[in-house]
C-alpha cells in the first residue's frame, strides 16, 4: 500500500485564514533581505572611504566623469539630477563601490588591451631552412581507368 504525502503552504482552500502562512514567508523573506541590505550598507559605509581613495589612486577620471555627469544630468533634467544627487548623497557608500569597482574594471581592461597590443606587435624570432632538393620525393601517381558502370538493377533507370 502506498502513502502519499502532501505538503501544502496555503492550507485548506475552504480555509478563510489559509493566505496567512504565505504572507508570513514573504515577510520572512523581506525582513531577511532587509538584514542583508543594512548589513551590506553598515560594511560599505566603513569601507567608502577607503573604496574612494583608492578609485582616486586607480583612475581619478572616473570620478570626475561621475560629477560631470551628475552635472549634465541637472543641466538637462532638473528633476532627475537632483533625484540623482539626493540618491549619492544618502546612498554614498553603493555609489563609492560602484565607482571603485568601475575604475578597477576600466584598469584590468585597459591591461588587457596594452597586453594585446604588445603581443601583436612582437615579432617571432625564424629559422632559415635549406631547402634539398631530395626532400619530398614522391613517386609518381599512378592513375586508374575508371570502371564502366554497371546496372544489376533496372528500376534505378526510372529516377534518373
Amino acid at each position: 500500500m502506498t502513502v502519499y504525502r502532501e505538503f501544502r503552504v496555503g492550507g485548506n482552500p475552504n480555509n478563510p485564514f489559509g493566505f496567512i502562512v504565505p504572507i508570513m514567508i514573504l515577510a520572512g523573506f523581506f525582513v531577511l533581505l532587509y538584514f542583508f541590505f543594512k548589513g551590506l550598507f553598515t560594511v560599505l559605509s566603513y569601507a567608502a572611504p577607503v573604496l574612494l581613495i583608492l578609485t582616486l589612486i586607480i583612475d581619478y577620471k572616473v570620478v570626475k566623469n561621475y560629477f560631470v555627469f551628475l552635472f549634465s544630468l541637472l543641466k538637462d533634467n532638473p528633476l532627475l539630477g537632483i533625484l540623482a544627487i539626493v540618491f549619492a548623497f544618502f546612498a554614498y557608500p553603493f555609489v563609492a563601490g560602484y565607482l571603485f569597482f568601475k575604475a578597477l574594471a576600466g584598469r584590468t581592461i585597459r591591461k588587457k588591451i596594452e597586453a594585446i597590443e604588445k603581443e601583436k606587435n612582437r615579432f617571432d624570432e625564424f629559422e632559415e631552412v635549406k631547402e634539398d632538393d631530395q626532400f619530398l620525393e614522391l613517386p609518381q601517381l599512378q592513375k586508374t581507368e575508371p570502371r564502366p558502370k554497371t546496372n544489376p538493377n533496372p528500376y534505378d533507370d526510372v529516377f534518373k
